[in-house]
């Protein structure tokens, strides 16, 4: 009885382990990056498996080419409604920002001088919030799974023996019987 215990509760630690590193996965969206087309205005996708509320992260990056002090701005808008707002210089480095909104659309709107190289991407995590109900599933999915395996092994063993006995006649009967043409050598 106990090495059962100790089965259930690894095989609940594996599944459960399995969905928390598949529910912290990220999905990132590049804004803009340095070597592409700079775009002022756009769209990012703010998604949640379960509920309505997603939490994402904002990361912005902006360095001066020339080296000069040059100013920069990025907002994120969702319905028209600012949920975050940055003012400041090429010299105060990367900064990276957790944000709790509704899930939807959101618009990212970058500003910077001539001469400056901005990294800005959104990265959301859309399974996260579906990690506890993940869990009551996959715990539920892995016992019906083990007694489902029971149930098949019990059906398959009692097929199997409603059909042995017709294999144990149909050999004797065969052992009885002369089989065709073929005799003993002769010696």
């Amino acid at each position: 009885m106990k090495g059962n215990v100790i089965l259930w509760i690894i095989a609940f630690a594996v599944v459960n382990t399995a969905w928390f590193f598949v529910s912290q996965q990220g999905a990132t969206q590049e804004i803009n990056r340095p070597g592409a087309d700079f775009e002022t205005n756009r769209n990012a996708e703010i998604a949640s498996l379960y509920g309505s509320d997603a939490q994402f992260e904002i990361y912005h990056c902006f360095e001066s080419i020339n080296g000069a002090e040059l100013n920069a701005s990025v907002k994120v808008e969702r319905e028209s409604k600012v949920i975050y707002s940055w003012e400041g210089t090429t010299e105060q480095g990367c900064i990276t920002e957790m944000i709790e909104s509704q899930e939807g659309e959101i618009l990212v709107t970058t500003e910077i001088e001539q001469g400056i190289d901005a990294t800005v991407k959104v990265k959301a995590w859309p399974m996260k919030s579906a990690f506890i109900p993940g869990v009551i599933v996959f715990s539920i999915l892995t016992v019906i799974v083990a007694y489902g395996e029971i149930f098949v092994r019990k059906k398959v063993k009692d097929r199997l023996s409603k059909i042995q006995p017709k294999i144990q006649q149909s050999n004797e009967v065969s052992e009885i019987e002369p089989s065709g043409i073929w005799q003993d050598p002769v010696r």
